[in-house]
């Protein structure tokens, strides 16, 4: 049993009764268990159910953005800039279903990066998410595609769940800025009041994707992983 970015995205929303019921059933299951939990929501809630039964392997800050007005007056004062040069610069961005091309665009950038094989998520994974009700923020530019993410958005809580950007020629720079500030109003025009832009690539407080989400947040908080036997 292992989820890759934080419960409950891409999991859902379940009622108190069955994260309690939840909690029961992983902390007795004698299965192999790696869960990280959103620090905000059910995901909080289930994380209090585990503690003291489920050992704690990692903690690591991520950004949650609070989206009580329009998120780009809470941008760092860098990330509004860089959004308002990509808008110079000719990108757009636009909001829409999860596209069929989706998953070879972020592959290729997974592989440009060399990630690691537990993040090439297959089409099949994008076709649920897309089924769920994800969304896509693309952003375009003169030679085309620049960069695009994936939001998941359910009641009051919302994830950044997954983004990429092109290799060559180069985005112009803010357009990541730009695909989230955009991916942001849409989870507030569908009812979130948090978003969840996740953390950095390590556990380290100077992570470089850590301070880009960070210069979009309003706070950050510790997001447990738990772990028992080997995954």
């Amino acid at each position: 049993m292992h989820t890759v970015y934080g419960y409950p995205h891409p999991v859902g929303q379940v009622s108190e009764r069955d994260l309690i019921e939840l909690a029961e059933v992983l902390a007795l299951s004698p299965r192999p268990l790696r869960v990280a939990l959103s620090p905000e929501g059910c995901g909080a809630l289930l994380a209090q159910c585990l503690r003291h039964r489920v050992p704690v392997v990692d903690e690591r800050l991520i950004g949650i953005a609070d989206l009580d007005g329009d998120p780009l007056d809470t941008f760092q004062p860098k990330a509004r800039a860089m959004v308002r040069r990509a808008l110079r610069h000719g990108v757009s961005a636009q909001v829409g279903p999860v596209t069929p091309d989706f998953g070879v665009f972020y592959r290729r950038a997974m592989r440009v990066v060399r990630a690691g094989p537990l993040y090439h998520f297959g089409d099949p994974y994008f076709a649920v998410l897309a089924r769920a009700g994800a969304f896509q923020v693309t952003a375009r530019d003169a030679h085309g595609v620049s960069a695009a993410a994936i939001f998941l958005a359910r009641g009051a809580d919302a994830s950044y769940h997954l983004s990429a950007s092109r290799a060559e020629p180069r985005p112009e720079a803010g357009s990541v800025n730009l695909v989230v500030l955009e991916g942001l109003r849409e989870c507030a025009r569908r009812g979130a009041v948090i978003c969840m832009l996740g953390g950095g690539t390590t556990a380290a407080p100077d992570d470089t994707l850590l301070r880009f989400k960070a210069s979009m947040a309003t706070r950050t908080l510790r997001r447990p992983t738990f772990q028992r036997g080997a995954v």
